[in-house]
């Protein structure tokens, strides 16, 4: 065993779990999604390319510095495409720890109509939690402009469309935590599916939303996005006091 696998054994045994989930889940498939989960400042562990995630195993897993360098890498195995596009996040939001990229259907299916309506505040939980869904637009799969596209909304909300591609969550604890949080957006998604076959999608009150800032004071809960970015959830959501 490498020194690093040695070091970091109880967290490559969550990436191999998460990855497996996600499978079990349907948010994957074939070699689609990745994702990492920061050990270190500097010290990232990211899924290989070309390996379904039902299949991935501890010695699959590969470990890079934030910057891209390979600091340990398997047999037959390289770190997956879009390293460049996880390697940005944790250096423009360094408050994050784990990023999950997947195909849930749903999301999905909103990402490829490039709607807006997972943008608006919908349900408690995830406004709390998520903030909004924004998107970031379509650039070539593994590409470098793909990494940058991240840019504009990355700071703003810790979940994200990636135009007619897939989703993305960000997550400030580890990759259990951004799977729940996966979990959620996609059963949001769903119900918003549903509220739109029987008439309307209602979205929470400007009131409401003031209100449930006295929810994240006594749960002493993090506003969605980059530490400090925001003061408040009307702000998350840019809503002007009157609307």
């Amino acid at each position: 065993m490498d020194k690093l696998q040695k070091k970091f054994k109880q967290q490559i045994n969550s990436m191999v779990e998460i990855s497996h989930r996600l499978a079990y889940l349907g948010y994957v498939a074939s070699h689609g999604g990745n994702i990492s989960l920061r050990v270190d400042h500097d010290i990232i562990l990211i899924t290989p390319t070309k390996i379904a995630k039902r299949k991935i195993t501890f010695n699959d897993i590969c470990i890079v510095s934030r910057d891209g360098k390979i600091l340990f890498m398997p047999e037959n195995r390289t770190p997956t495409g879009e390293t460049p596009m996880h390697n940005r996040i944790y250096i423009k939001r360094p408050d994050i720890n784990a990023v999950i990229h997947a195909h849930p259907p749903c999301l999905t299916g909103f990402a490829i109509a490039q709607s807006a309506l997972l943008e608006l505040p919908l349900l408690p939980e995830p406004v709390l939690e998520l903030g909004p869904v924004l998107s970031i637009n379509y650039e070539e799969p593994i590409s470098e402009k793909l990494a940058q596209a991240v840019d504009t909304v990355i700071t703003k909300s810790n979940a994200f469309l990636m135009n007619n591609h897939g989703a993305m969550i960000l997550s400030y604890e580890d990759l259990e935590r951004a799977i729940d949080l996966l979990e959620m957006a996609e059963s949001m998604a769903q119900s918003v599916c549903t509220a739109k076959i029987l008439g309307k999608v209602n979205v929470i009150s400007c009131e409401e939303i003031i209100n449930l800032n006295n929810v994240l004071r006594k749960r002493a809960m993090p506003l969605p996005g980059k530490k400090d970015q925001f003061h408040s959830l009307e702000e998350v959501f840019n809503i002007k006091s009157g609307n």
